[in-house]
């Protein structure tokens, strides 16, 4: 079975590795934690009857969507050299960030941000270039649409590289480079809602690039 970081350099640190990332793990841990603990103890309480069959449901249903949750910011599909911002080292070294496409390839980000564009032959979603020329860099998703889950992961990937670009001190044309690395770091700070709210959990920074989508 082809593990989700085989081909990746191994001192890259695959975006769920990364500190801020491990604070989010801990806390979707904890929270669905506390949604399984109530049918639990609701069954607990009635036993065997109509009431403990749908509580023994409805902790299914908190399982799976929470093991789904779990795996998506687990497979967030990109990763940070050792001198990142994200890695929070305050290294001066020059910062990289590398792209899992869906065939598990792993490539390195070129100088440009990035957006979604639909494939015209397969069912899903190129990862392209916003340069003059929209460059495809690969084949990135087979999801239908673009929902809540992966406007998040293209705010990420975007949020990582203009620390990228904050690090390298190369000039960033959108926005002040320094004010970028401020502002977008919020993104991995807050708490994240529900999925339907996620898109108004991001910063204004996030915002700008999830309505590029």
């Amino acid at each position: 079975m082809t593990k989700f970081d085989d081909g990746l350099p191994s001192h890259f640190v695959v975006f769920s590795q990364t500190p801020k990332a491990q604070e989010r793990s801990r806390t979707l841990f904890l929270r669905f934690s506390v949604f399984l603990v109530v049918p639990v103890l609701g069954i607990l309480v009635f036993g065997s009857s109509i009431v403990s069959a749908f509580l023994g449901g409805m902790f299914l249903l908190i399982f799976a969507f929470g093991l789904q949750q779990w795996q998506d910011w687990q497979q967030t599909p990109f990763a940070v050299s050792p001198s990142h911002p994200m890695m929070e080292l305050d290294s001066d070294k020059e910062a990289e960030v590398m792209i899992r496409l869906h065939d598990g390839r792993w490539l390195k980000a070129g100088s440009e941000r990035y957006r979604l564009i639909e494939d015209d032959l397969l069912s899903g979603y190129n990862l392209v270039a916003m340069d003059d020329d929209y460059t495809i860099l690969g084949y990135f998703t087979d999801k239908k649409t673009i929902g809540a889950t992966l406007r998040r992961t293209m705010a990420l990937l975007n949020q990582s590289l203009a620390l990228r670009d904050a690090q390298n001190e190369v000039e960033d044309e959108i926005e002040d480079a320094r004010q970028r690395e401020s502002l977008d770091y919020g993104l991995l700070d807050r708490e994240w809602p529900e999925e339907m709210e996620l898109e108004d959990a991001a910063g204004p920074i996030a915002k700008k690039l999830m309505r590029q989508e």
